[in-house]
């Protein structure tokens, strides 16, 4: 049995990074352009920004804690816990908090990631 203290070999931070860099990407192209009246009443728009914001976090839980604490600058419980946040997001709860995110801090992280993928060996 594989040490869980170990990261396992065959999750290449590398992927969980560029997943996550990829779905950062595509929630800032969807709402491009956009103000928040009009993310508000797109519907479309909304649920795929939920199911990318959904993805990252996803890939970032599917990281070795290990991986997590190597890459400064993302606040990482805040990532974990978007697909709690979208989920309840989804049901009505305050879309001006899944817009500020994307506002304010998706492109902060995505700067991180990019930083920190230019960085890892390929």
């Amino acid at each position: 049995m594989r040490d869980p203290a170990i990261p396992n070999p065959h999750l290449l931070p590398r992927v969980h990074l560029e997943q996550m860099k990829q779905a950062a990407q595509r929630v800032l192209a969807y709402t491009a352009g956009m103000n928040f009246a009009k993310f508000a009443a797109d519907g479309r728009t909304q649920d795929a920004v939920r199911y990318h914001l959904n993805l990252l976090g996803v890939m970032a839980a599917s990281m070795h804690k290990s991986v997590r604490e190597e890459v400064e600058g993302l606040d990482w419980r805040r990532i974990l816990d978007l697909p709690d946040l979208v989920s309840n997001l989804h049901f009505g709860i305050q879309d001006e908090i899944l817009w500020d995110l994307i506002q304010r801090t998706l492109p902060y992280w995505l700067v991180v990631l990019e930083e920190t993928l230019e960085q890892q060996p390929s």
